[in-house]
């Protein structure tokens, strides 16, 4: 059975297509003059008009917020009362805000009282450092010359001691072998010798003497060097008086000699005793340059505390910065209003706490002011209309809660960008995106206010987007468009034969076409025919034309 119906159903279809390709031979075959249409190019106004509805806000809108954290105190505007910029608006209770400000204060005082003292300080430190290193320095050098001179000294008073022995013993060899025998043979002749020896003895004392005054031998070298000038003018004495007490003498000067030899042999043990001070003096002045570089170290750990200073400096700009910023926020626990307008909103109420902006709030809105002044009307214009449009376009705009009134306005701004608005078609979010328009939101400046005008009113704005006055223009549909020219077909006198014309044409409103170069006004144009693909099954039926 279905089969039966399936060679029915395209039976049908044969016949219908045999029927409409007779009747389309038919008709094209006797063309009547009726299936010519025809129009003449006019001269007149070429309008394009847009209308969108949108919504009247303030230009500037500005929602008052504190900078500081509080509960709120006393507030004293109302919604709908007009202030001006600077009126008092609200308080913040500035008790916390005080206590803060008390407190960074007195954290200040401290941290300069720690850079005075640091000044003091530094200044003790340095003088005494500076003092110890000056007197570790010339000891140092003191020792220095010492320890290279210790050496020297030493060498020569052993030498000079060991001189003064060898000298005593040989002048008590000289007694018992020389000078005895002399004497006794004769006086004269030991009187000459002691009066030599006297002048030996007193210029050995003269010279010990400078050298003493020098600093190069010590005083017993200088009492030895006496000691020897007194024997020898003991001797010149004996020698005088030798004659009557020859073998008296004799006897006191062997133990005179006896006595130098054992003071000399003593002085030569004790500079052989001092030859220690060598170690002790390289040893003094070794412990003198550790002094003296213990010294530069403690003058180098002044910049420890000059460093500690500058930290100190540091906390005090610190401190002083946050002082000033407590002090800041203490004068902003008065909120005042920031431009003129009208209080459009009043979010707090007395004794609700009222946040602060920071980087971590965007704080707590006190209320909300309007300048009215300048108002605007936002649409959202389709992608064709918002192409016509540029800024500065004036506009007409009417508000549907003020009739009979109709406000001027320019256009003020032209999104950038648009935004994708579903068309209101009611179609789900499943729609098609065919059925998307792509908008762009543009704004209109009013350009007055008006006290009637309210936030939030809804307003028609109509803008003449294209306004061309005495222009030759024609239906678009006898307009045709190809390879990038456009032409018409002109009747010239005969409607049935016309002449393909090509024509310059301007902006379209829709419905007419500018037409600015390749006719005159009154020229009768044929509408083309159809120029789409051929059509195909039941819609062959019917004339293209």
């Amino acid at each position: 059975m279905k089969k039966v119906l399936s060679f029915i159903a395209l039976a049908l279809i044969l016949v219908c297509g045999v029927g409409g390709l007779l009747m389309r031979s038919k008709g094209a075959a006797k063309p009547t003059d009726t299936a010519i249409k025809t129009d003449s190019v006019i001269r007149g106004l070429l309008n394009v008009e847009v209308v969108e509805t949108g919504t009247i806000d303030a230009i500037k809108t500005v929602d008052v917020k504190g900078r500081v954290t509080g509960r709120l105190a006393q507030i004293f505007v109302e919604e709908g009362q007009i202030v001006k910029q600077g009126d008092l608006i609200a308080i913040i209770d500035p008790k916390e805000t005080r206590l803060q400000y008390d407190q960074n204060a007195a954290q200040l005082r401290g941290a300069q009282t720690a850079v005075d003292r640091g000044v003091i300080e530094i200044a003790q430190k340095r003088a005494s450092a500076l003092a110890n290193l000056h007197q570790a320095q010339v000891r140092r050098d003191q020792l220095k010359i010492e320890s290279d001179i210790q050496p020297t000294l030493t060498e020569e008073t052993i030498a000079e001691s060991q001189t003064a022995l060898n000298t005593a013993v040989e002048e008590r060899k000289r007694l018992n072998n020389s000078i005895h025998p002399t004497q006794r043979a004769s006086i004269q002749s030991s009187l000459k010798e002691a009066e030599a020896n006297y002048d030996n003895a007193q210029k050995d004392y003269t010279r010990q003497s400078e050298l003493e005054k020098k600093g190069f031998v010590s005083g017993k070298v200088v009492e030895s060097a006496q000691l020897t000038l007194d024997v020898a003018r003991t001797r010149l004495d004996s020698a005088r008086t030798s004659s009557e007490r020859l073998e008296a003498q004799l006897s006191a000067e062997i133990a005179k000699a006896d006595e130098a030899i054992l003071q000399a042999r003593a002085g030569l043990n004790r500079a052989l005793t001092n030859k220690s001070q060598n170690v002790l003096k390289k040893q003094d002045y070794l412990q003198a340059v550790d002094d003296y570089e213990k010294a530069k170290a403690a003058v180098a750990d002044i910049d420890i505390s000059i460093k500690q200073r500058q930290q100190n400096i540091a906390t005090v700009d610190q401190l002083s910065s946050a002082l000033k910023d407590a002090a800041r926020q203490l004068g902003e626990t008065d909120i005042r209003a920031p431009m003129s307008g009208i209080v459009t909103k009043k979010a707090l109420q007395v004794g609700e706490l009222a946040t602060g902006l920071s980087q971590f709030s965007s704080g707590s809105t006190i209320v909300k002011i309007e300048d009215r002044s300048t108002m605007r009307v936002k649409l959202d214009v389709n992608e064709i209309d918002v192409a016509r449009m540029k800024v500065g376009m004036k506009a007409k705009i009417d508000v549907d809660a003020i009739p009979n009134h109709s406000f001027e306005g320019v256009v003020s701004k032209i999104a950038p960008a648009s935004k994708d608005i579903q068309a209101d078609t009611g179609a789900s979010t499943a729609t098609s995106s065919t059925d998307n328009v792509v908008k762009y939101q543009v704004e209109i400046k009013l350009s007055s206010g008006d006290p009637l005008l309210r936030s939030g009113m809804s307003a028609k704005c109509s803008l003449d987007v294209i306004h061309d006055e005495n222009v030759l223009k024609a239906p678009v549909d006898f307009i045709v468009h190809e390879g990038g020219q456009s032409y018409v077909m002109l009747a010239n006198g005969n409607p049935k034969a016309p002449k393909k014309v090509l024509v310059k044409v301007g902006p379209s409103s829709g419905s007419e076409i500018e037409i600015t170069q390749g006719v005159k006004e009154g020229d009768v144009l044929v509408k083309p025919a159809y120029a789409g693909p051929a059509r195909k099954g039941a819609m062959q039926f019917g004339n293209d034309g």
